[in-house]
Formats: structure tokens, C-alpha cells, sequence
């Protein structure tokens, strides 16, 4: 699973991710628009839907790839001193927790 989520000052943000099997093949893909938000909160929306669709999709084991280091740290801290993004780092620590 690769994520990635974009913002431009003052404009929408977005995300999406592909979906790809152990050989690099296409298995899908999404995008989502996620509104006003900055790019941190942008980052963590492409982590939960691209979560969501491989869990969906039967996943058990997901080698996940995200292009923010923000990101990567506080989801292998498994905590955080904003609360920028608040419930949607529960939500992927809770789907993280299935694993």
C-alpha cells in the first residue's frame, strides 16, 4: 500500500493511494477529496482510507509506504502531543492493532 496526501494554502486537500500484490501488481487504487485541512491531516486520511481498502479486501499482512516522516513517527510512537489529526490517528491505531 502506498499513501500520499496533498494540500495547497487555502485550497483543498486530498488523498490517495494503489494497491499493489507481493509481485507489484495493480490491485486497485482511490482518491479522496478530505476538504480544508493541512498537510499533515491530509497524510493521515491517505493512511486510513488506503488501511480501510486493503483490510476490505482481506488483507491481513500490508506493507505500508507513506512519503511523510511526520506521519511515520507518531504512528510507530503510537502517540501524539497535537491534536492535529486526533481521531484519525486513533482509527489507524486501532486497525493497526488487528495485525
Amino acid at each position: 500500500l502506498n499513501t500520499d496526501g496533498a494540500y495547497k494554502a487555502n485550497l483543498v486537500a486530498g488523498c490517495g493511494g494503489v494497491i499493489r500484490g507481493s509481485q507489484g501488481e495493480w490491485l486497485g487504487g482511490f482518491a479522496k477529496c478530505v476538504g480544508l485541512c493541512n498537510v499533515f491531516v491530509a497524510e493521515l486520511w491517505g493512511v486510513y482510507e488506503g488501511l480501510r481498502h486493503v483490510y476490505r479486501m482481506g488483507f491481513k499482512k500490508v506493507e505500508l509506504h507513506i512519503d511523510s516522516e511526520a506521519v511515520v513517527s507518531v504512528l510507530k510512537k503510537g502517540n501524539s502531543t497535537s491534536s492535529l489529526g486526533c481521531s484519525l490517528l486513533k482509527q489507524i491505531w486501532k486497525m493497526l492493532e488487528k495485525d
